[in-house]
């Protein structure tokens, strides 16, 4: 677990954390679970350059952190090793110490909440998954009232577009706050049906398995739409926002193709902002971007100035995490569907298109065990907040 040492897998436990800390800190390439064996982890952290490179990080994060002095982190390591080697030697189960805990709490609280999921999105994911809005799921009308309840708190004026047969349409628009430029953003709030049968954990339950948390329509993209939620809380300053966020994407957007234009008919948007976005196995973050064309969802072109200015800032917040990044010209991937997204047909000729998000490439988006890594999390907090709120970064009006 990353949040929380367990008295059941504090090895586990000190390993994935302390694994993602080293691998953050020096730019290391990421792996399913950044879990690292603790000699090594002592063998680097333990070094001048491993130590100074946990100093960086905390200001590459602007966390004002004191670290334990070298001689103390290179003696905590060692007693734990001791203290493993003696288990082992006994047969005994290397969980929960007086060692792992110290350790955790030199090393690994500094950077925590700054490395990983916060617990507010942890919650309201948790609630999201558990809602069960799937075709013709019990949970579609409270997951309505939840996103309408949380978007009206946020000050966004929120219009339900309903036809018999359809799961809501949610039109949410906020007027700017300080900042000028329009931003159009998508998300969904259906998922496909899962097959219990298939999948290592309940997929209508929230669970973290080795720094990844599981649960349908957790890519796909609930728990990106819980921490932007989350996020616009803590914005006192924002462009015009319209939010299109529909119930029906796993079954082709019957009612969004018929709705889609009524509902950005007058918003003449400068970003418009996809649901989620990807990284490379090795934690590069791939920034999907272009220019629309004439045709309806058409590439016309890479990103013009103004775009690429919002994508070297994300570039920027990116490396402060260690991760490199890399531009595709594309939109995401929906050609599974016979009419495509019917968010990305909309976007007129010269709209920029941006995705960004959370998900890597074992997130297994329409597949048992769908899940999300939590360090990916607090990546894509920094670059939204920063795309959203920052005068700067958002194309307000360039031709």
């Amino acid at each position: 677990m990353l949040r929380q040492l367990s008295i059941f897998s504090g090895a586990e436990d000190l390993t994935l954390a302390l694994g993602l800390l080293l691998r953050t800190a020096v730019g290391r390439e990421r792996t399913a679970d950044n879990a690292m064996p603790l000699d090594s982890l002592a063998d680097h952290i333990g070094s001048d350059a491993g130590y100074a490179a946990l100093t960086d990080l905390a200001a590459r994060l602007g966390l004002d952190v004191t670290l334990p002095p070298i001689e103390t982190v290179r003696g905590l390591f060692a007693d734990e090793l001791l203290s493993g080697k003696a288990l082992r030697l006994h047969r005994g189960r290397n969980v929960y110490s007086s060692g792992k805990a110290a350790l955790w709490q030199a090393l690994w609280m500094p950077f925590r909440d700054a490395l990983t999921i916060d617990d507010a999105t942890m919650a309201l994911t948790e609630e999201l998954i558990a809602l069960r809005t799937d075709d013709g799921g019990d949970g579609v009308e409270p997951c309505v009232r939840l996103l309408e309840a949380r978007l009206d708190a946020l000050g966004f004026t929120v219009d339900r577009i309903e036809a018999a047969g359809h799961a809501p349409l949610l039109r949410a628009h906020r007027p700017a706050r300080g900042v000028p430029g329009r931003v159009a953003l998508y998300a969904h709030y259906d998922v496909e049906t899962p097959d219990p049968a298939h999948w290592q954990t309940d997929p209508w339950t929230l669970t973290e398995v080795r720094g990844r948390l599981y649960g349908v329509g957790i890519g796909d993209n609930k728990a990106a739409l819980a921490q932007r939620l989350l996020l616009l809380e803590a914005l006192d300053e924002t462009p015009e926002l319209l939010w299109i966020i529909q119930g029906e994407e796993e079954i082709g957007s019957p009612l969004a193709h018929r709705e889609m234009k009524r509902a950005l008919d007058g918003f003449a948007a400068d970003l418009w902002l996809e649901e989620n976005g990807y990284f490379d196995p090795d934690g590069t973050q791939r920034t999907l971007a272009f220019v629309a064309g004439d045709a309806p969802a058409a590439v016309g072109g890479p990103p013009d100035a103004s775009l690429a200015a919002c994508i070297d800032g994300l570039a920027e917040e990116a490396r402060r995490f260690g991760c490199g990044s890399r531009l595709e010209v594309r939109p995401l991937n929906k050609s599974f569907f016979p009419q495509g997204c019917p968010f990305g047909r909309a976007i007129p000729r010269g709209g920029r298109y941006l995705a960004l998000g959370i998900n890597d490439p074992a997130s297994r988006i329409h597949q048992p065990n769908e899940s999300v890594p939590m360090w990916t999390f607090p990546i894509h907090g920094r670059q939204f907040t920063r795309l959203i709120s920052s005068p700067g970064i958002v194309p307000a009006g360039l031709p």
